[in-house]
């Protein structure tokens, strides 16, 4: 039996994890993972650390997050501010032990890369960011672009998802990291050059690759998100489910548990970081950012 915690447990994923994780499937009345279980949390929110207890089944409220060390054998890491990740994060690393750090993996790249550089040494294996990217309708708009890409037919495309500069939760680093995962899943992440423009609380990104450009709309205040692939042949216009989103981040997290095998390479987990970055520094600047 895997035995997990939970650190930040004020963010509604680790309610969904937990329930994913802990509870019977309602339909075949069997655990979807029965080798796992979370058995701990810690808040900081007391309130929402217990309310898992209660609902999701877990076993013990920690008082201070080392409490978890000597009893658990992997953690999620899914507090709402990025900024508190590495910190968070870092102990269990240094073990050695698998972590799920939730979107966004950081809310830094020097404290991506720290984090990265101890995992390599410890040989941590360690997945997470957003889940948006494994919506299926991603994976679909992925093998169009390749498709189109390989035949010379690609021409540009569009895509959003929604943002706030403003949010308490560290900024514009709470919510990017999901339209900033899709546009890396489903156009690649060999992006050259970012530039961004602001207007009323919503942001433009336009990303250059060697053959054409993506156009990111981090869009405040809506949930609903498309994208539109522009080709020779005729556009493709997709809706994006992201329904059933939690499911596949925890296939992917136990599956890492169960084989070592981790699902993104440390490189892709602090690309999306690196990403957020060059958007807000074009900000800044106004010039277009090299990536």
């Amino acid at each position: 039996m895997y035995k997990l915690g939970i650190i930040g447990t004020e963010n509604t994923h680790a309610m969904a994890f937990s329930k994913l994780i802990n509870l019977p499937d309602p339909v075949t009345g069997e655990r979807l993972y029965p080798d796992v279980k979370v058995v701990g949390v810690y808040g900081p929110d007391e309130d929402t650390a217990q309310a898992i207890i209660n609902e999701a089944g877990a076993e013990f409220m920690a008082k201070s997050p080392d409490e978890f060390l000597g009893k658990v054998d992997a953690m999620l890491i899914t507090s709402r501010k990025g900024s508190l990740h590495s910190g968070y994060a870092m102990p269990f690393v240094e073990k050695g032990m698998p972590l799920f750090i939730d979107k966004p993996f950081t809310s830094d790249v020097a404290e991506a890369e720290k984090l990265i550089e101890a995992a390599k040494l410890s040989g941590s294996k360690l997945c997470g960011g957003s889940g948006c990217r494994l919506a299926y309708d991603i994976l679909m708009l992925q093998n169009s672009v390749r498709n189109l890409t390989a035949s010379g037919d690609m021409v540009s495309a569009s895509m959003n998802y929604a943002a706030d500069p403003t949010s308490e939760y560290d900024g514009f680093y709470f919510y990017a990291p999901h339209l900033t995962e899709m546009a890396l899943a489903a156009f690649g992440e060999d992006v050259r050059s970012v530039y961004a423009s602001e207007n009323n609380g919503s942001r433009l990104s336009i990303w250059d690759y060697d053959s054409f450009s993506v156009s990111l709309h981090y869009t405040k205040g809506t949930f609903a998100s498309s994208a539109i692939i522009y080709s020779k042949t005729g556009n493709i216009i997709r809706n994006i489910d992201t329904s059933l989103i939690y499911r596949h981040e925890v296939d992917h997290f136990v599956h890492m548990l169960r084989t070592g095998e981790m699902p993104q390479s440390y490189d892709s987990l602090v690309l999306p970081v690196k990403m957020i970055a060059a958007v807000e520094e074009s900000l800044k600047t106004g010039k277009v950012v090299k990536v």
